[in-house]
C-alpha cells in the first residue's frame, strides 16, 4: 500500500505538468520578400481560436489596414508577413507579424 502511495506521490507532479501546462506547438509561415531603402514599418495583431473548432476572421485584414496606418501616403510595398500559432490543449494563438517599407 505504501509503495502505491510512493508511486502515486512521484507521478503527480509530472501529471500536474502536462495537464496545467499542456503541450504547446509552434508553427509559422513567411511570404514574400523585402528590398528598398524607405520608412520601415511593422505591426502585429493576435486572436484565439478554440479546438482547431474556430480560427480569428479578420486578423491578416486588421494587421493590413495598421501597417497601412503607419504611412502618411497610405501606401505600403515590399511586405512581409509572419504567421505563429500556439496551441496549448484547447486553445491557439494567433498572431499575424508584418512590415514593409513605406511607398
Amino acid at each position: 500500500m505504501l509503495k502505491r502511495l510512493a508511486t502515486l506521490v512521484r507521478l503527480f507532479p509530472l501529471a500536474a505538468c502536462l495537464v496545467f501546462f499542456g503541450c504547446i506547438a509552434l508553427q509559422s509561415s513567411s511570404i514574400s520578400d523585402r528590398s528598398g531603402g524607405s520608412q520601415t514599418v511593422s505591426v502585429w495583431s493576435s486572436d484565439y481560436g478554440i479546438l482547431h473548432l474556430t480560427e480569428p476572421e479578420g486578423l491578416t485584414e486588421a494587421t493590413n489596414s495598421k501597417l497601412v496606418g503607419q504611412c502618411q501616403a497610405g501606401r505600403v510595398t515590399s511586405v512581409v508577413t509572419e504567421l505563429s500559432m500556439r496551441e496549448w490543449i484547447i486553445i491557439q494563438w494567433y498572431t499575424v507579424l508584418a512590415s514593409g517599407i513605406c511607398g
